[in-house]
């Protein structure tokens, strides 16, 4: 089953675009493009249109010429966007990462990938138990479908229209996760030098 990896590059954090700061040698956001191309056949990255032209040059700077970039037209609203990015999109599966999350780990997006062959979504929820949104996988067709034949204001309503619908607790991701990087965002360039501290510790394990 076809797979795209849809990063999602909206301006996180306090800084605007910290997804474009250095880290390791390269822009946050490519570290994630990086590891969701792993286990998808397309690969792209939604930005809002004023910043597409910016973000497509840096794709192509550092070589990741694979990953297409998507501009919005609707960034103020999440769930806008994401009927945005399926619609432009071309995988049975979507997988979805947020771009200032450089340290979630293939093996999650692989996993949210293959459960989702068999489901309409699959959705990971916080500590809080809140779903996020950012970091699921959805069946594209499943998704328009609701999208078409219901209009659902949010993601609540779609979800509630989807029959096979999977929710997986932040506490089960241990397993493959056992020090919860999928936890770690970036939200201002000061958190870099942490995120590469984990990074070597990581290796060093």
């Amino acid at each position: 089953m076809r797979t795209t990896g849809l990063v999602i590059a909206l301006g996180h954090g306090e800084e605007g675009f910290v997804e474009l700061n250095q880290l390791e040698g390269f822009p946050v956001f490519l570290h994630v493009v990086r590891n969701i191309g792993e286990i998808a056949e397309e690969v792209a990255l939604a930005v809002a249109r004023d910043s597409q032209n910016l973000f497509a040059e840096t794709v192509s700077e550092y070589g990741f010429e694979e990953c297409s970039v998507l501009g919005l037209n609707n960034t103020e609203d999440l769930f806008s966007t994401f009927k945005e990015c399926l619609e432009k999109v071309s995988g049975e599966v979507v997988v979805t990462a947020p771009a200032n999350a450089p340290l979630i780990p293939v093996d999650l997006l692989a996993l949210l990938a293959e459960l989702c062959e068999k489901r309409d979504a699959v959705l990971v929820r916080d500590v809080k138990g809140r779903v996020d949104w950012l970091l699921s996988a959805y069946k594209r067709r499943s998704f328009m479908d609701i999208v078409e034949a219901r209009r659902p204001a949010g993601f609540e309503e779609l979800v509630d229209g989807l029959r096979r619908v999977m929710y997986i607790a932040h506490s089960s991701l241990k397993d493959i996760d056992p020090m919860l990087f999928t936890n770690i965002r970036v939200t201002r360039a000061s958190d870099i030098p942490l995120v590469e501290k984990i990074l070597k510790g990581a290796r060093r394990r």
